[in-house]
């Protein structure tokens, strides 16, 4: 199975895109797989309402491990099925706390593997230190698309024209992962590419 991974600073909505993607692709559970560096992987299965509970907040750094969930994609008359694995968010300071360190390699380490990054982006925020990394790095792969979350919000769209010109010649996919909108250019994406 070919691995999407979620990548971007803290607070972006990673988390809740991932989510509310397997949603949108009609899984009812997730079957996460935590996978924390000191200790040995589990999997837990939630009901979609009980993961969006426990998994997203509004906190950074919620997340502090990989976390994949395997997603059936529509493909013509077949399913594929893809791994989609959620990363802890990416600073451009050396964090305080060596649990978050540590959480933030394992995410870097991940890139070199992944089929796929979805870089995930506020766009009223300026692309600079972390986010500009991983644009060049994603510039130079097939499998890398930046969504522009948060469109539901004010300032989004203004936003939006600025990171396209930006970040071109990548995609620049504009989705909302509360109001789970866009989320049929990001299947598109996957179909293309599985």
């Amino acid at each position: 199975m070919k691995e999407a991974l979620v990548i971007g600073r803290p607070n972006v909505g990673k988390t809740l895109f991932s989510v509310n993607f397997a949603e949108f692709l009609g899984q009812r559970r997730l079957e996460v797989m935590f996978r924390p560096r000191d200790g040995a992987a589990y999997t837990r299965i939630y009901p979609i309402g009980q993961a969006r509970a426990d998994l997203v907040g509004e906190e950074p750094h919620r997340t502090l491990g990989l976390q994949s969930l395997v997603l059936n994609v529509p493909h013509g008359k077949a399913v594929r099925k893809v791994v989609l694995t959620d990363s802890t968010g990416l600073t451009d300071d050396v964090h305080p706390v060596s649990a978050v360190r540590r959480a933030m390699a394992d995410t870097l380490r991940q890139v070199a593997s992944a089929a796929f990054i979805f870089h995930v982006v506020d766009p009223v925020s300026p692309l600079e230190g972390v986010d500009l990394d991983i644009l060049r790095y994603g510039l130079t792969q097939d499998g890398y698309a930046v969504l522009a979350n948060k469109m539901d919000l004010p300032g989004r769209p203004e936003g939006l024209a600025a990171l396209a010109r930006l970040a071109g010649p990548a995609p620049v996919l504009a989705v909302s992962a509360s109001d789970r909108t866009g989320f049929r250019e990001v299947r598109a994406f996957v179909r293309r590419r599985v």
